[in-house]
């Protein structure tokens, strides 16, 4: 089956974080306001027992409980949110991604790269590991035989997505392309990186298997 089209995107940490703020506002704002009533509720019940009795503890705790509670319902999903890109900075990598949309699926290949574009030639010798400096010897060999430069390159991983097996919803988020997968996982495809007619395409796509 031939390709349909492919792209080639990468994202910035501000672009993921909004991407996840989106993820968490289409699964889980529902749930999170359902508590919140919940424990408004809860709140003024022990606001009122307070009112018929001062003295009493029951009343205290339990809309402190409920108050405490209800901000760490809103204050939680920032906090997530926070770690995730302050993990994804200590990482000390990028990204790169290329999607593949066939009839019947969607491939998704990463592949990883140093976040540090310098590089680093080293020798491998009896005596150990030693870096090897700019205009010595040993690099001038090196350049003369690159056969012995090994690439530590990693291969891209792919991901392959069944679109019969698999939940996919497609959004238009902002200056984001937003893929959902399985209510799990969500994918963006920046604006910036697409030209008009891919993203015309891209959106047809979707709209073409009825997953907007």
């Amino acid at each position: 089956m031939n390709d349909r089209f492919s792209i080639k995107f990468d994202n910035t940490p501000e672009e993921i974080e909004e991407a996840y703020k989106a993820f968490q506002t289409k699964y889980a704002l529902r749930k999170k306001l359902l508590y919140t009533v919940i424990y408004l509720i809860v709140i003024v019940l022990a606001a009122d027992l307070i009112v018929r009795d001062m003295t009493s503890p029951m009343g205290y705790i339990a809309g402190g409980l409920a108050l405490g509670i209800l901000v760490f319902n809103w204050i939680k999903p920032v906090l997530i949110r926070r770690k995730m890109i302050q993990g994804i900075s200590e990482l000390g990598t990028d990204e790169e991604y290329t999607m593949t949309l066939y009839d019947d699926r969607i491939e998704i290949e990463t592949q990883i790269t140093s976040a540090d574009k310098e590089t680093e030639t080293v020798a491998i010798t009896t005596h150990g590991v030693f870096t090897v400096e700019e205009g010595s010897e040993a690099a001038k060999e090196l350049a003369e035989h690159p056969e012995l430069v090994r690439d530590d390159t990693k291969p891209p991983e792919k991901t392959v997505y069944r679109l019969a097996e698999t939940e996919v919803f497609m959004a238009d988020h902002k200056e984001l392309l937003l893929m959902f997968v399985n209510r799990s996982y969500i994918h963006a495809v920046p604006k910036r990186c697409l030209g008009t007619e891919e993203m015309l395409a891209f959106k047809a796509y979707f709209e073409e298997k009825g997953l907007t």
